[in-house]
């Protein structure tokens, strides 16, 4: 996801300096006019506006103020535009911790795989402070078709994981609905074409639907993300008290098909899972 959106930030015609841990991922971004930096802090140190997508937490927090340096580096008055999949408590605990040092946070996440990545057609949700999104509204602007500003640091990051609980959930019902179909003796295409014309019709349907036609699962979401993303709404809801028991069925299906090897293909992978419990 970084590479693409970080490439649409130089094709607005920005300054950009990247860094990424596997370095080769960078060489495109240097042919778009990129500085390639050695480090993450040496980014930090180059921008007043710092753009983060990384995989969770844990990793957001050491980038920023552990082995990743990136914090100690930061310009004054800089703004960190974080655009991974975290925890509202990740982001009010970053946000506090920027703040000490001058600097500001946006809460980013965005909704969208690798195609609406590489169009600059992601959907960014929000939670800043109002001048903080104006200082970086070009740049998302560069990577996103909507953005939509929902509330203070923490309210971006809750309402992906909130809109994640949907997706995954739609995802792994659509397995369960082709297999099931499909093990009557109905043609999975023709099952994508009813249930993309009813009521209830939704992109994914086609979008990954196909995905199990064409028997096809290279990733554009990898499987492990939608588990984590799955567990990490979970540990949202009980922090308040809540038990999401639909999406825990989710996450059994997941994470079986994570077990069965399926971890780094598509998401839509999870039809593995669905197919082994019915065999």
């Amino acid at each position: 996801m970084g590479g693409p959106m970080a490439a649409n930030i130089a094709r607005a015609g920005f300054p950009l300096t990247v860094w990424n841990r596997t370095p080769e991922k960078s060489e495109p971004l240097r042919a778009l006019g990129a500085e390639v930096a050695a480090d993450a802090a040496a980014v930090a140190a180059a921008s007043d506006v710092l753009v983060t997508m990384v995989s969770d937490d844990a990793a957001l927090e050491d980038l920023l103020f552990g082995s990743g340096g990136v914090a100690k580096a930061l310009r004054p008055d800089a703004v960190v535009v974080d655009m991974s999949t975290t925890s509202p408590r990740c982001m009010e605990s970053v946000s506090a911790q920027l703040a000490e040092q001058g600097a500001r946070l946006v809460d980013a996440p965005v909704f969208g795989s690798t195609e609406p990545a590489t169009t600059g057609d992601l959907w960014a949700v929000v939670g800043a402070e109002a001048d903080d999104l104006t200082r970086v509204r070009p740049q998302l602007d560069a990577m996103c078709g909507t953005v939509f500003h929902l509330g203070p640091v923490g309210s971006g990051s809750l309402m992906k994981v909130s809109g994640n609980l949907v997706v995954t959930g739609m995802i792994a019902l659509l397995g369960e609905s082709l297999t099931l179909g499909t093990s009557g003796g109905l043609d999975a295409r023709q099952m994508l074409d009813v249930l993309t014309a009813i009521d209830f019709t939704s992109p994914l349907w086609n979008g990954k639907g196909s995905l199990v036609v064409d028997e096809d699962y290279a990733p554009r979401f990898p499987l492990r993300h939608a588990l984590k993303d799955v567990r990490l709404a979970r540990s949202v809801a009980a922090s308040h008290g809540l038990d999401l028991r639909v999406v825990a069925g989710a996450e059994e299906e997941y994470a079986a098909a994570a077990g069965a090897g399926h971890q780094d293909e598509d998401v839509m992978a999870v039809v593995h899972a669905v197919r082994s419990a019915a065999s």
